[in-house]
C-alpha cells in the first residue's frame, strides 16, 4: 500500500497594496516665494506606498519597481504647452523615506531638477541664456531646501 505524502501548506500570498493603503503626507513646495504656484510633494514611508500613491493620483503604474522618486508635470494634449493644474500646481513630486535614508541628497536634487525644469517651462525661460538658467537654478535650490526641511521634520535624517 502506498503512503500518501502530506502536502505542504502553501505560503500565504503577499497582498498588494490597495489604493486605500497609499499612505503619504502631502506638502507644498514653492519654487518662487513671490509667486503662488506650488509643487505638490507626496512623502510616503516606503517605495511600495509611493507606487500606490502614484497609482492613486496619476491613474497608472508610471513608476517601475526600482523608482526611488518621481516628478510628474503636465502638458496640454492640444498645444503641448505646460499646463497648471487646479490649485496652481505645476508638478507633483513623489518621494519615499526608505530611499531618502539611503541616498537622500542625490534623489532630492534629481527630482527638484525635474520640478525646476517644469517651473522654467512655465516661465518660458530660455535655458540657452544665463537669465533662463538662473530661473531654473534658483527654483531647484529653493525646492531642495524645502524638501530637506520636510525630511528633517519627518525625522528621515538628522
Amino acid at each position: 500500500m502506498k503512503r500518501q505524502r502530506e502536502r505542504r501548506a502553501r505560503p500565504e500570498k503577499r497582498q498588494r497594496l490597495a489604493l486605500r493603503d497609499a499612505r503619504a503626507t502631502i506638502h507644498y513646495v514653492h519654487p518662487d516665494p513671490d509667486m503662488p504656484h506650488v509643487v505638490q510633494l507626496f512623502m510616503s514611508p516606503t517605495r511600495q506606498h509611493m507606487r500606490a500613491t502614484i497609482y492613486q493620483k496619476e491613474g497608472d503604474w508610471a513608476a517601475c519597481p526600482r523608482t526611488a522618486g518621481m516628478v510628474r508635470h503636465y502638458n496640454s494634449k492640444v498645444t503641448g504647452r505646460h499646463v497648471v493644474r487646479p490649485g496652481l500646481i505645476i508638478a507633483r513630486m513623489f518621494l519615499n523615506a526608505v530611499d531618502l535614508r539611503r541616498n537622500g541628497m542625490e534623489i532630492i536634487s534629481h527630482e527638484c531638477g525635474h520640478a525646476g525644469m517644469a517651473w522654467a517651462r512655465l516661465r518660458s525661460a530660455n535655458l540657452r541664456h544665463m537669465e533662463g538658467e538662473e530661473v531654473m537654478c534658483y527654483a531647484v535650490g529653493r525646492m531642495a531646501r524645502q524638501v530637506n526641511w520636510i525630511g528633517q521634520a519627518h525625522k528621515i535624517w538628522g
